[in-house]
C-alpha cells in the first residue's frame, strides 16, 4: 500500500463549518420558469443529446440510439414543438457514439460523433444542407482511440473540432479545422505525459478557445489554451492543482468575454470534500480576473439522495446573463449568474433515483429564450425556460483567489504493517482492491477514469473495478459506453503497478421479483456485456453467457436486495460480498457493522448452511454520496468495503486466478492483513484430511484488536484478542479437538477497537475419522 501525498482528498470533516453558519442554495422547481418540458424519444436505448437552431427557426436534436441492429446517430428537426422529420445520420449501425451539433452560418447542421468500424475508433463528421446529407468526412486517419469530439464555428464558415486521442500511450487533445469540405492538419493542443480529458471549445471571429481537464497522479486540473489568429498561445492553468477540478465548460457573453465553469471538490475553507459543486472563472488579459464558488457552505455537507452539482454547461442569453446547467446525484440543476450575483437553483422535476444522462445541452434561440435538451429518466427531453416574467432571488457569491500554498498537506494516518514489530513470518503478499464502484454513467457520481485515479493514487489500492449498472431505473449502458469504460480501464490497467479488472453489475429487482444485484468480472477486455434488459434476463442464462467467457459473478447486499441460493454455481459464483457502504451481511443483525435490510434466509451464514462454497469479498459500493445518502456508518462511502487477495504476482491473470480460486478475503475498508489456513491449506480450499485440523491464524490489525473469532459451521468456537491484550496483532494455532465426522466450514471473524471488522474465506474440510 503506498503512502501518497493529498491520500485525504476524500476525506472531509462537517467540524470544519459551525452549524450555526451553515447556509444551503434555495432550490426552487423549474416548472416556475419552464413553458414546456416535452419528450423527444419514446425510447429509453437513446443517450448523449444535443441541440442548436437555424434561421428558419428550426430546431436540430441528435443523439445516439441503440437499435436492434447496433447504434445510430439520429438527428430530428422540429418546428415549434412537433418533429417533423428524422434522419440517420452515421452510414454504419455498431458502435456510434456521442454525437455533437453545429448549425454555421451557412445554415448548414454539422454533427460530428465518434464511431468504431473495422476495430478501430475514429472522429467522424456530416452535414445536412437544404435537406440534403452529405458525405461522411472520416477527421481522424490512424490507429489509435479518437473519441468524445466537440464541435464549434466562426462567422466565415470555419468548423472546428477538438477530441480526445490516444496516440502515445496516453490521452491528448487534438484539433482540426474544416473549411470548404477540407479537412486540415491535426494540431496537438496537448503533448504531456498527463491523462488529458472532456475537452470544450468555443470561438468568435477571432479566437478559438479550449479548455480541458489534466489529470495529474492524485489530482485534476482545468487548463486553457486560446488560438489568437495567428499562433496557439502557451496553456493556461484556470483552477487549483489540488482537488479533482473536472469538466470544464465555456461560454462567451456579449462583449466577448470568456467564462469557465467546471465542477470541483476544493471547497472554500481550504478543505477537499467529498461532493463536487460548481466553480466559474471570468478569463481576461491572459489572467484570471474572478473566480466564484457558487456554493454555499450547508451544500458541501448535504445529506438525502440529492448531493453535489457537476458536470455543467454554460451560455449567456440575450440579456447578457449566464445560465447554468448541471446534474446533482440524482437529478438536473439550472441556476443563473449576473452581476457577480447567483439565482437560487432551479431542479427539473423529473423524480426518481438514477436513470439520467450526464449534461444538460442548453442553446439561445432566435428568439432570444433558453432551451435546453437532456436525458432524463427513460426519455430525451427538450424545454423552454424564460425567466422574464419571474422574481429572481439574486444572492451575491463568494470570490476567490486560489493559492495552493495555503492549503494543508495531507498525508494518511495508517498503521506502518510491515514494520518488523507487524510481519508475517513467511513470505506472504496480499494485494488490496476495490472492486465495486460506480460513477455517473449509472446511479453515481463521477467520471470513469475518477473512479481509478482515486483507487490508484488517492487510495494507493493495488486494483479496482468499476461496476456501473448494466440495465438500472430505465438507463442502459449502451455498447459503446461499454467501450468507452473498457478504453478508460485499459488506460490504467498496468501489471506490476495497478490492476483493473473488467467489470459491470448485472441488476435485477429484490426477492422474489428479481434475483438480487450480481457483479459480473472478466480477465481480458474483448468481451461482451450482458444486460437484464436484452440478453440475460435471468441468473440461468447470465451464467450460462459467463461460462462461455470465462467470467464470474459476485452477489452483493445480499441481505437488503436477496440473492438465488438455488442457482449458485460455485464455478461462476466463487465469491459473494461480505460488506459494504450497505453495512455488513454476516447473519442477521450484524454486528458492530449493522446492515441494510433483512430478508430472512438471504445472509452469508444462510448460504453456507445450505452446502454451497464461496469465498468472501469487501468492496465500497460507492456512489460517490455522503452517508450514502443517510444508510451508511461513514460518512466517506469509499472506505466502507476493501477486497484482500492472496497472490504472488500484480497482474490481471493473477489477480482473476485468485477471485476464481477464493483465494480473497474481505475487509470493512482498511488492510487489515489476514492468514489464515487449515493442516497448510489456504482460505478458499476444500481438503479431506483423517486428522484433526490443525488451525494456524495470522491476523494484523490497522488498530488495537478487539477479538478474532473462529467459526466452525456458524458456530464460534475460539475467541483471541482482547483478553489477551495482544494489540495490533493476532496470531494462534489450534487444533479442533472437537470435531466430528464430516463436511465442515472454518473461517474467522476480525473486530478492532475501531469497529473496523474483516472476514477471511472459509476453508472446507471433510474429515474422516
Amino acid at each position: 500500500m503506498k503512502n501518497l501525498f493529498y491520500l485525504l482528498i476524500f476525506i472531509f470533516s462537517i467540524n470544519v463549518f459551525s452549524q450555526d453558519s451553515l447556509k444551503l442554495t434555495k432550490i426552487s422547481s423549474i416548472n416556475k420558469i419552464s413553458e414546456f418540458d416535452i419528450k423527444i424519444t419514446d425510447n429509453a436505448f437513446c443517450e448523449y443529446p444535443d441541440i442548436c437552431q437555424d434561421e428558419a427557426n428550426n430546431f436540430w436534436i441528435t443523439y445516439t440510439e441503440l437499435t436492434k441492429e447496433g447504434e445510430v446517430i439520429i438527428l430530428v428537426q422540429l418546428k415549434d414543438t412537433s418533429i417533423i422529420r428524422t434522419y440517420q445520420i452515421s452510414k454504419s449501425c455498431g458502435f456510434e457514439f456521442r454525437p455533437r451539433l453545429y448549425c454555421d452560418k451557412g445554415n448548414k447542421i454539422w454533427i460530428v460523433w465518434a464511431a468504431k468500424r473495422n476495430n478501430n475508433w475514429d472522429i467522424y463528421s456530416r452535414y445536412l444542407s437544404n435537406g440534403k446529407l452529405s458525405a461522411e468526412f472520416r477527421i481522424t486517419q490512424n490507429t489509435s482511440v479518437d473519441i468524445n469530439p466537440v464541435i464549434t464555428g466562426d462567422g466565415n464558415e470555419n468548423i472546428f473540432i477538438a477530441w480526445e486521442t490516444n496516440r502515445s500511450g496516453n490521452f491528448d487533445i487534438y484539433f482540426t479545422k474544416i473549411s470548404d469540405d477540407k479537412i486540415y492538419d491535426e494540431f496537438a493542443i496537448t503533448t504531456s505525459d498527463d491523462m488529458e480529458l472532456r475537452p470544450s471549445i468555443i470561438c468568435n471571429e477571432s479566437e478559438i478557445y479550449v479548455s480541458w481537464d489534466k489529470q495529474h497522479l492524485s489530482s485534476y486540473q482545468i487548463m486553457l489554451r486560446i488560438f489568437n489568429g495567428n499562433i496557439w498561445e502557451s496553456e493556461k492553468y484556470i483552477s487549483s492543482d489540488i482537488g479533482f477540478n473536472m469538466s470544464s465548460s465555456l461560454a462567451l457573453n456579449n462583449k466577448n468575454e470568456l467564462y469557465i465553469s467546471y465542477h470541483s471538490n476544493l471547497q472554500p475553507d481550504k478543505h477537499i470534500g467529498l461532493t463536487p459543486w460548481v466553480y466559474l472563472v471570468k478569463y481576461a488579459d491572459e489572467d484570471i480576473v474572478e473566480n466564484h464558488v457558487l456554493a454555499e457552505s450547508g451544500d458541501w455537507i448535504k445529506n438525502g439522495e440529492e448531493q453535489g452539482f457537476e458536470f455543467p454547461t454554460i451560455l449567456f442569453d440575450s440579456d447578457n446573463i449566464l445560465w447554468l446547467f448541471g446534474r446533482p446525484s440524482q437529478g438536473f440543476y439550472a441556476q443563473l449568474f449576473s452581476d457577480n450575483k447567483k439565482s437560487e437553483i432551479f431542479k427539473f422535476d423529473v423524480p426518481g433515483w438514477g436513470g439520467r444522462g450526464l449534461y444538460v445541452c442548453p442553446l439561445l434561440g432566435n428568439d432570444g429564450i433558453i432551451y435546453a435538451v437532456r436525458r432524463d429518466i427513460n426519455r430525451i427531453y427538450l424545454s423552454k425556460l424564460d425567466i422574464k416574467n419571474y422574481h429572481l432571488d439574486w444572492k451575491q457569491t463568494e470570490r476567490l483567489v486560489f493559492d495552493k500554498d495555503i492549503y494543508e498537506e495531507f498525508t494518511y494516518d495508517r498503521p506502518i504493517i510491515d514494520s518488523p514489530t507487524y510481519k508475517m513470518k513467511e513470505d506472504y503478499k496480499v494485494f488490496f482492491g476495490d472492486i465495486h464502484q460506480h460513477s455517473a454513467i449509472s446511479d453515481g457520481m463521477g467520471t470513469i477514469d475518477q473512479c481509478y485515479t482515486r483507487s490508484k493514487y488517492v487510495f494507493g489500492y493495488d486494483f479496482a473495478s468499476l461496476t456501473d449498472h448494466e440495465w438500472f431505473v430505465g438507463n442502459l449502458i449502451i455498447p459503446s459506453e461499454w467501450e468507452w469504460i473498457k478504453i478508460i480501464g485499459q488506460e490504467f490497467n498496468q501489471d506490476g503497478e495497478f490492476v483493473v479488472i473488467p467489470a459491470f453489475e448485472w441488476t435485477t429487482g429484490r426477492l422474489p421479483k428479481g434475483f438480487g444485484h450480481k457483479n459480473v468480472y472478466f480477465d481480458n477486455w474483448n468481451m461482451p456485456i450482458f444486460s437484464m434488459k436484452i440478453d440475460a434476463k435471468n441468473t440461468k442464462i447470465l451464467f450460462d453467457s459467463l461460462r462461455q467467457y470465462d467470467g464470474i459473478a459476485i452477489p452483493h447486499h445480499i441481505g437488503w436486495t436477496g440473492t438465488d441460493w438455488e442457482n449458485h454455481d460455485s464455478r461462476i459464483q466463487p465469491i459473494i460480498e461480505i460488506v459494504s457502504a450497505h453495512g455488513a451481511f454476516e447473519y442477521l443483525g450484524n454486528e458492530p457493522i449493522t446492515h441494510r435490510g433483512g430478508i430472512l434466509g438471504n445472509f452469508i451464514q444462510d448460504g453456507l448452511t445450505k452446502g454451497l462454497h464461496f469465498g468472501f469479498t469487501g468492496s465500497s459500493d460507492g456512489h460517490g454520496l455522503r452517508w450514502h445518502h443517510g444508510i451508511c456508518r461513514k460518512e466517506n462511502e469509499w472506505t466502507t468495503g476493501l477486497t484482500g487477495l492472496i497472490s504472488d504476482e500484480l497482474s490481471l491473470s493473477k489477480i482473476y486466478e485468485a477471485l476464481k480460486n477464493r483465494q480473497v478475503y474481505a475487509t470493512s475498508g482498511t488492510p487489515i492483513i489476514i492468514k489464515f489456513s487449515i493442516n497448510n491449506y489456504q482460505m478458499g480450499e476444500e481438503i479431506s484430511t483423517n486428522d484433526k485440523p490443525e488451525i494456524r491464524i495470522d491476523v494484523i490489525g490497522t488498530n488495537r484488536i478487539k477479538y478474532v473469532t473462529l467459526i466452525r459451521d456458524n458456530e464460534e468456537i475460539l475467541f483471541l484478542g482482547k483478553d489477551r491484550l495482544e494489540g495490533y496483532q493476532v496470531t494462534a494455532t489450534f487444533i479442533d479437538e472437537l470435531i466430528k465426522p464430516g463436511t465442515h466450514y472454518y473461517y474467522c471473524r476480525v473486530i478492532q477497537e475501531d469497529g473496523e471488522m474483516a472476514w477471511s474465506s472459509p476453508i472446507w474440510i471433510d474429515y474422516r475419522k
